[in-house]
């Protein structure tokens, strides 16, 4: 058997380039953002996990954020292609495990402790919970600016701590997106935070079929002092499941954004 040891010399070559593209094109990727794996302890010294992820920008020095407040029982994994899409249009993504869930589990006393065994009284920390990581972003980071242009993403619980939480940050965020919208949860009362935040517009999704988010948001949208839309996906899901069973609703809350923080 004769073989064509030229012919497969370059066969080689050309396997190998395209190996090579791959990797640089993979490196590359990886290197266009960075990314901080953040750890804070929370006023009764809980410890808090959340990531920050932003464009590797030379120069840029203000960054439009994009914070992400998941559902109860759910975690800062859970989002879809939701960060991907943000991230496209090169915003920075904070996305938080709330006290209880993901790596956001130890206590003072380093004793895991899950959502499912806080009282009203754990879960009414939610919003100083988020604002201590923001402000220690705030704090570590004094030559970049992340919250002076800034928007909310949450579902349920997730949705109504932030709300909470933008009532109490002195830059009110110029738009927040609610999943399947809740009124009070677990001690969280929202209607006068959002009558409070007069400068941000509300997008509030719920899902086909779920007809108690639908009648939670007519009623919120009363406290609403600014633009405030109602939404229903497709999907019969409720929570981040909806972003897992409708594929476009990522894209379509990217859109929502990008004309606010543009």
């Amino acid at each position: 058997m004769c073989y064509n040891f030229s012919m497969t010399k370059k066969f080689l070559v050309i396997i190998l380039t395209f190996f090579l593209i791959f990797i640089n094109s993979a490196v590359e990727a990886a290197q266009s953002y960075t990314k901080k794996d953040l750890s804070v302890n929370a006023v009764d010294g809980f410890n808090l996990r959340a990531t920050l992820t932003y464009p590797k920008v030379k120069g840029q020095q203000e960054f439009k954020t994009v914070v992400l407040l998941h559902s109860l029982g759910y975690n800062s994994q859970w989002w879809a292609t939701l960060p991907d899409e943000l991230l496209s249009r090169g915003y920075a993504v904070l996305a938080i495990d709330l006290r209880g869930h993901g790596k956001s589990v130890y206590n003072a006393r380093l004793a895991k402790t899950s959502w499912k065994n806080l009282k009203n009284s754990g879960y009414a920390k939610y919003p100083e919970d988020i604002l201590s990581i923001i402000n220690s972003i705030v704090t570590e980071n004094p030559k970049r600016v992340f919250f002076n242009n800034w928007a909310i993403v949450g579902a349920d619980i997730g949705a109504a701590s932030g709300i909470i939480a933008a009532d109490k940050f002195p830059i009110d965020p110029k738009t927040i997106v609610m999943i399947s919208p809740i009124v009070k949860s677990k001690s969280l009362y929202v209607p006068v935070s959002i009558a409070h935040l007069d400068a941000t517009d509300f997008l509030a999704i719920s899902g086909t079929g779920d007809n108690e988010s639908k009648i939670v948001s007519k009623y919120l949208s009363k406290f609403a002092q600014a633009e405030y839309l109602d939404f229903t996906s497709e999907s019969k899901s409720t929570g981040m499941l909806i972003l897992k069973n409708d594929e476009g609703l990522a894209k379509m809350i990217s859109e929502w954004i990008f004309e606010y923080l543009n």
